[in-house]
């Protein structure tokens, strides 16, 4: 079932969606939490967040530190797979080096 969830495919359509879907979330992020694009950064929002919308700050702290924590664990994730299902080198098919072997 599992499987399921985390299948990929060789679809180029597939990897663009997921690219853009990925600017988009990045993008909404940094507006949150770095101020660009337009947005009010850490202070701003934690401050609409705690006064306007009456969420405790732990809660609001969470929210905004998510982006940087799921940027963090996109990075790490990509540099454990290698090669993987996941990694950058299989969409842009870079060919991939065998382990050197010692000598016998």
């Amino acid at each position: 079932m599992f499987r399921r969830l985390y299948a990929t495919d060789d679809s180029t359509a597939t990897s663009i969606l997921r690219l853009v879907l990925g600017v988009v979330f990045f993008a909404h992020g940094a507006q949150k939490l770095l101020g660009w694009f337009g947005g009010f950064g850490f202070a701003g929002t934690m401050g609409f967040f705690t006064g306007m919308m009456h969420i405790p700050a732990p809660l609001a702290f969470l929210a905004i530190a998510a982006f940087h924590l799921l940027v963090l664990a996109v990075v790490a994730f990509l540099m454990i797979r290698g090669a993987g299902a996941f990694s950058v080198d299989r969409v842009l098919n870079v060919p991939v080096r065998a382990e050197p072997t010692l000598a016998r």
